[in-house]
């Protein structure tokens, strides 16, 4: 990104009121990677803190780490590995379309450059949406929620979407749920994630759906060389300063999820070091609560 893009204030997207209900959850054990019976780190990457440090200029994209048997400390994780795939991807078609925009190139011409400029905007909307889509189920498959509740979700109904289990019973409205919130919540974080960060993920998945998905896509407006890739310039600078602020909030929800398993990984490791039984390892993992184990208790429950 260029310095005038990191300068550029987001866009202001319509603020709407989010009904989506949050509900508790727990860490499941696949939040953690495993060497035998010692965790050895947490089941994602900084997903979101990566792809917003390399567009600000401030870090590079990682590759996925060597492969590892899951019983050797190997990510589990499926939505780690595409969301490598997808930031690599996102770059390139950063870099293309900021190179396309701001070069001319000798055989340019009016009906070729505007072609370009649509399939280009295309894909810089596509990806940022399935970029933030990725980034949080990535984070939803380390908790105890179930995968086939939000496998198939696309990052409206991430957002906000009906009961799925209301939504089973004849005769019922559905309440909404909020999955997004429901991450958010334990951290604090809610409600910045319904004030702001929201609505910019909700402007982007619309556009998403209105002019690059489906059958939807923007009408060739044939125009001088210079109009189309400023037009383009314009466009994708709109797009990626909403995408950059969508990521800080991802960002710090991402971060806060990584400390507190940092710390219930020492917590629990310090335990199995001091011979604890694996039968007595059932525990309440509770984001954003310090871990505490009581083994009077859980050999009282034993008994």
């Amino acid at each position: 990104m260029t310095d005038k893009h990191q300068k550029m204030p987001p866009a202001q997207p319509h603020k709407r009121e989010w009904h989506g209900t949050h509900h508790a959850w727990s860490f499941s054990p696949q939040a953690f990677r495993w060497i035998s019976e010692q965790i050895s780190g947490p089941n994602l990457l900084p997903l979101a803190t990566e792809m917003r440090a390399w567009l600000l200029q401030r870090g590079h994209l990682s590759l996925m780490p060597p492969l590892e048997s899951p019983i050797n400390g190997g990510y589990t994780n499926p939505h780690t590995a595409n969301g490598i795939t997808l930031a690599l991807l996102m770059s390139r078609v950063v870099n293309a379309s900021h190179h396309f925009a701001t070069t001319l190139m000798a055989d340019d011409d009016e009906v070729g450059v505007e072609v370009e400029r649509i399939r280009l905007y295309n894909e810089v909307l596509i990806n940022s949406a399935r970029f933030c889509e990725v980034a949080i189920k990535q984070l939803l498959y380390c908790t105890q929620i179930p995968v086939l509740s939000y496998q198939r979700m696309a990052l409206g109904q991430l957002l906000e979407s009906p009961c799925p289990f209301c939504k089973r019973k004849d005769g019922k409205k559905p309440h909404l749920v909020s999955l997004v919130g429901t991450l958010a919540h334990p951290f604090g974080l809610c409600l910045e994630f319904e004030h702001c960060a929201m609505n910019h993920m909700d402007l982007v998945n619309k556009l998403r759906n209105s002019q690059a998905a489906h059958s939807e896509v923007q009408p060739l407006k044939i125009r001088s060389i210079a109009e189309s890739k400023a037009q383009l310039h314009q466009d994708c600078q709109e797009i990626l300063s909403d995408f950059v602020h969508m990521l800080s909030h991802l960002e710090g929800l991402e971060q806060k999820m990584l400390a507190d398993l940092a710390e219930k990984r020492e917590a629990i490791n310090h335990l199995k070091r001091s011979g604890l039984p694996a039968e007595d390892c059932n525990f309440n993992l509770v984001p954003g609560q310090p871990f505490v184990f009581n083994l009077e208790q859980a050999n009282g429950s034993t008994n």
